[in-house]
Formats: C-alpha cells, sequence, structure tokens
C-alpha cells in the first residue's frame, strides 16, 4: 500500500485529486508506462555499455529524458498533453532499435503494447487521437521491417542472443500490454457498477418521491385546514378566553406547519448540497442547536448535560452535522417523559482510533422494540398522535450516508434512548 502511494504521488503529486476514477486510472497507467520505460531504458542501456556498444546511449537518453517530461506534466494536471510525450516516444524509440536489427529478436512486441496503449491511456471522447497513435505505430512498424533504413548500425547476433533477447523483451513487453487490458476491463467493470447504483438509486428516489408527493401534501393541508376551521370557529365566538384558546391552537398548527417545512428544506438541501468540510468546536455547536430549542414549553424542566471537552474540534461537514444533532436533540425533547422529577438529555463524545462516536442519551418515553427498525424510514411516525413530521430520522439517516457515517439506537420504553452517531475522523 506504501509503494503504491508513492507512485501515485509520484505520477499525479501529492496532495492532488482528480475527480474522475476514469481520468485517475488512465494518467495512472501513462505514468505507470513511462516509468516502466524508463526502468527499461536503463536495463538495455547497462547491457549495451556492458558489452561495448556505446552507440545506443544517446537515445536511451534522449528516451529516458522526453519519459520525464511526460511524467513532470502529469503532475502539473495536463494529462492528455503529457500522452503527446510518452506515445511518440515510445514510438520511436521501439521504431529505432526494430530497424536497427533482426525481426528474430521480437522487438515488434512492442508495437503492439504502443497500439494497446494509445486505446488505454486516452478517454472515448480523445478516441480519434487513440486510432491516430495506433495508425502511426503501424507506420513505423512497416518502417523498421519493410524500409531498408536505419538510425543504427545494423546489429547482428547469434542464435543464443536472439533467444535471450526474444524471451527479455517478451517478459517486459507482456505486463505493459496485461496493464493496459486489465484498466480497460475495470473501467468497463465500474461503469457497470455505476450503471447499477444509479438504477438502485432511481428506482429509491422514484419510490421516495411517490411517498413524498402523497405525505407532503396531506401533512401540508392537515395544519391549513385546522387552522382555517379553527378561523371559523373564532369568528362566530364572542368569548375572550376562547378566543385566545383558538388562537393558541393556530399558533400551536403553524408551529407544526413550520417545523414539517423546516424538515423538508434540510432533506433538500442535504440531497442537493456538495460536502463541505470544516474545522468545527462540538462544544459549540451543541450549546447552538441548545439555545434553539430550550424556550419551547416541551424543554422547560430539562436538564440539558454536555459531557464533551472544550479543546474537542471536529472536521466535517458543519450544516448536516448540525442537523443531525438538532433533530436528535429535538426529538429527545419531543418525546421527554413529564413523569419523571428529573428530566434530561445527555450530548457525549469519543474518540476510537480514525473513528468519532457523539451519544445523544435521555429518560424519555422509549421507543418500543417493533418499532426499531422503522423509525429511520421516510414519514415514519409510530403512532397517530405524534408531533414530528416523520422526516426527522430519516434525514438524520441520510446525512449520515453523505458523511459515510452511521446510526445505532438502543431504547426501551419507559427507561429511555441514546442514538450513537459514528463518524470517520
Amino acid at each position: 500500500m506504501e509503494l503504491k502511494k508513492r507512485v501515485r504521488d509520484l505520477i499525479i503529486g501529492e496532495d492532488k485529486y482528480i475527480e474522475s476514477y476514469g481520468e485517475f486510472k488512465q494518467a495512472m497507467l501513462s505514468g505507470q508506462f513511462a516509468l516502466i520505460g524508463m526502468c527499461m531504458c536503463l536495463l538495455y542501456l547497462v547491457f549495451d555499455l556492458a558489452a561495448g556498444a556505446y552507440e545506443t546511449t544517446p537515445i536511451f537518453l534522449t528516451t529516458i529524458f522526453f519519459l520525464a517530461i511526460s511524467i513532470v506534466i502529469h503532475r502539473q494536471g495536463d494529462h492528455c498533453l503529457a500522452n503527446y510525450f510518452l506515445l511518440p516516444t515510445i514510438n520511436i524509440t521501439v521504431y529505432i532499435f526494430a530497424a536497427s536489427e533482426s525481426p528474430n529478436t521480437g522487438a515488434f512486441i512492442f508495437f503492439i503494447v504502443n497500439a494497446i496503449a494509445a486505446f488505454a491511456v486516452f478517454n472515448y471522447k480523445q478516441r480519434l487521437l487513440s486510432i491516430l497513435f495506433a495508425v502511426f505505430t503501424y507506420f513505423l512498424f512497416v518502417m523498421a521491417y519493410f524500409v531498408d533504413f536505419s538510425i543504427l548500425p545494423h546489429r547482428n547476433y547469434d542464435a543464443d542472443t536472439l533467444l535471450f533477447f526474444v524471451v527479455v523483451n517478451f517478459t517486459l513487453a507482456l505486463p505493459g500490454g496485461m496493464m493496459a487490458v486489465y484498466l480497460l476491463i475495470s473501467l468497463n467493470h465500474h461503469n457497470a457498477m455505476q450503471l447499477v447504483e444509479n438504477n438502485t438509486l432511481l428506482t429509491k428516489t422514484n419510490t421516495e418521491l411517490d411517498r413524498f408527493v402523497y405525505s407532503t401534501s396531506h401533512d401540508l393541508r392537515a395544519p391549513l385546514t385546522s387552522v382555517m376551521g379553527l378561523i371559523n370557529i373564532t369568528e362566530r365566538t364572542e368569548n375572550v378566553n376562547d378566543m385566545r384558546r383558538y388562537l393558541g391552537m393556530m399558533k400551536d398548527r403553524i408551529h407544526s406547519l413550520d417545523r414539517f417545512i423546516k424538515d423538508i428544506t434540510d432533506y433538500s438541501r442535504n440531497n442537493r448540497l456538495e460536502i463541505r468540510k470544516e474545522k468545527v468546536k462540538l462544544v459549540d455547536l451543541a450549546q447552538e442547536v441548545w439555545e434553539s430549542l430550550k424556550f419551547s414549553p416541551e424543554a422547560e424542566n430539562i436538564n440539558f448535560l454536555i459531557e464533551i471537552p472544550e479543546d474537542v474540534f471536529i472536521e466535517s461537514d458543519k450544516s448536516r452535522l448540525q442537523v443531525i444533532i438538532s433533530n436528535l436533540i429535538s426529538n429527545a425533547v419531543r418525546y421527554h417523559d413529564a413523569r419523571k422529577p428529573q428530566q434530561f438529555i445527555r450530548l457525549k463524545y469519543q474518540v476510537n482510533g480514525h473513528v468519532f462516536y457523539i451519544k445523544v442519551e435521555d429518560n424519555g418515553q422509549g421507543i418500543s422494540p417493533e418499532y426499531h427498525t422503522k423509525i429511520f424510514d421516510m414519514f415514519y411516525r409510530a403512532n397517530e398522535q405524534s408531533k414530528g413530521s416523520g422526516l426527522g430520522l430519516y434525514i438524520v439517516k441520510e446525512a449520515l450516508v453523505k458523511l459515510s457515517g452511521s446510526i445505532k439506537l438502543e431504547s426501551a420504553p419507559g427507561l429511555g434512548t441514546t442514538f450513537t452517531v459514528r463518524l470517520p475522523r
């Protein structure tokens, strides 16, 4: 894994990111071809120098120079331009040596690898370039074996040396061809998996949309219908106390509608907005959430406990983290147990390696075991008297999916509830 990272950093550059999976794989393959080509040139250079052949030295050094340039260009982010240096360099180098040797050395194998590489390092939109480079490779092959011209002096080898070169050339060319074909297979597999994932997501989205339209129309109309009915009653009464009571009921319905619209907004933003990571002071975030909830009538007798050190900072998407904590705490407030003399909501924090945990614990009404697997479903309410929209915990789950996190529930009726949020550090 360490070697793989070093090769990646050498080709792409440290702390550099390529968003497209296909482009990243193609850039890596192109860079690996350049590195393999440089190693092969060094190997053959040492072999020729040991044999007293010095005329090939400028060719090998020039090839290494241009292959190194292609890697430098990869590090600058212009991967297409890097291929303009890579492919002509390896093709011309193979041509120079193939034209000066017997076809029996097997040097022509590299022409095949170069043609495959032309289709592997360019994407579909650049397919014309792949075809042109493949045609260029074939042209050089014809020039090498059917035209009597050579830059280097023609070299003759005995049968044992020819066999040696065949074995070496095949051994070096085979991995290059395999790498190119493997990339094409892996890209095809990746695209197929992306298609399956997108189809699954589309099915999920369509199902949720049907439920969303049905439930939203009902939950938006219900408070409005109730308010309209209360207005009609209020208009017909002259008793001041009754008017105040009806106005209080209207206010309650409007608050319910406002909470529902807020949940819809959170749901929409979670699906639409990109993840933006920043340093978040967890204590300040928790206090900010509680400040927005503590003045509600339901929170009057609840003791909110933050058991998190002041110096704890986490790197995450602040807006999504706020939605997660806010929904869990507001649920704990909404379903508190007014019969208990000491009501509390406790917020805890724990670190374990590359993972951190946030626990929201309360001694409220609790949740029956038969509902544990359903409460994270869209618009699910455990009972008809539920004051929530049925979206809160679903939004929490979806936000955690975006953040590569998870949530666990521990609860028993009458004892209370603990939600444990798990997120990568």
